[in-house]
């Protein structure tokens, strides 16, 4: 059995969480038969606050933090968000050798099991991302680099430009970085 402290603590950490208004809270309070929560004195009480906490979405966690990839609803994922989508596509662009949308979606469907990006969650969007970031190091691109991307040319010894060449044409896995 839990003391009144924490008891109360959990209580309102789930009133907090789910954003429930005054209303809402009293009448979860009142299935339990309490109208406050300091007058919680049982453990059946409690049970019965919290399995309707827990109905609404209340994650139960420790020191009330919310994993990332969950949300809180139980059940469903979030989505992924719009600067993983613009992170994906940059990298996408980047270190592909078919710069286009249906390869791109094949590889989103062989990592994220979906058939379109937006339908990817966060945790699949953060596998994705890592696949394209190791692709970027493979085709010699620096993925962290505040500088124009460019590949070593083994050949002349220089820099060829990914972007604002003449040529526009990079050699696939020539380069070194």
């Amino acid at each position: 059995m839990r003391n009144q402290k924490s008891r109360l603590a959990i209580i309102h950490l789930a009133k907090k969480q789910l954003g429930l208004d005054d209303a809402a809270y009293r009448a979860i309070l009142s299935g339990a038969g309490v109208a406050s929560a300091k007058d919680i004195t049982s453990d059946v009480q409690f049970n019965t606050v919290m399995s309707a906490f827990h109905r609404l979405g209340f994650l139960s966690t420790r020191r009330g933090k919310i994993n990332k990839y969950e949300t809180r609803v139980h059940g469903k994922r979030p989505m992924i968000s719009r600067r993983q989508e613009y992170y994906i596509k940059g990298l996408w662009a980047l270190a592909s050798r078919a710069k286009d949308e249906k390869s791109l979606r094949r590889m989103v469907k062989r990592i994220g099991k979906v058939d379109d990006i937006s339908f990817l969650t966060r945790r699949d969007a953060s596998a994705l991302i890592l696949a394209l970031r190791d692709t970027c190091w493979k085709a010699g691109f620096n993925p962290d680099s505040k500088e124009e991307p460019y590949v070593m040319d083994s050949k002349n010894g220089g820099k060829i430009f990914a972007f604002g060449t003449s040529s526009g044409v990079l050699p696939a896995g020539n380069g070194t970085h």
